[in-house]
């Protein structure tokens, strides 16, 4: 919870300018995870970078995040441009880029960011995929195990 609202209120005056709202949907009572602060600051960064880049003014991005089980849920919607269906399976490609002609396009990487973001996702144990529709938006969604304290804590609560 805490890094999910530290990253709104970094990208907080980009997301103003823009005219984008940028908002957080965490409950309080989130367990913990173990990890890399700065490497997960470092997936949460691209992925709101980029939700920011492709969503229009009045849109909006929302950052959430629950327990599931074993495991932290965390997810970053926006009601972006979105991403055709048949770029999907290669989006974590090394140097994939998507059509750069989409909206938000003119100003784009080497197609890294989406790779390393997976890496560091699958360094912590997780898993990361993409729901997505033209015109409609995407959403980022990212499992991450929770630490042994958090897992016996939440099996005791069942």
């Amino acid at each position: 919870g805490a890094l999910l609202r530290s990253i709104v209120e970094k990208f907080t005056p980009q997301a103003q300018k823009a005219g984008v709202r940028l908002e957080v949907d965490v409950p309080g009572d989130l367990p913990s995870i173990t990890g890399d602060g700065d490497r997960l600051a470092q997936v949460f960064t691209n992925l709101v970078d980029n939700a920011l880049r492709f969503t229009p003014s009045t849109g909006q991005v929302i950052l959430g995040a629950k327990n599931v089980g074993a495991e932290m849920e965390f997810s970053i919607t926006d009601t972006g441009a979105g991403i055709p269906e048949e770029a999907l399976p290669r989006l974590f490609d090394r140097f994939y880029q998507v059509d750069a002609s989409r909206a938000g396009g003119e100003s784009h990487g080497a197609g890294l960011g989406l790779a390393i973001v997976q890496e560091i996702v699958h360094a912590h144990g997780g898993k990361i995929g993409v729901r997505s529709q033209v015109g409609h938006g995407t959403t980022s969604v990212i499992h991450l195990p929770l630490s042994q304290a958090a897992t016996t804590v939440a099996r005791k609560r069942k």
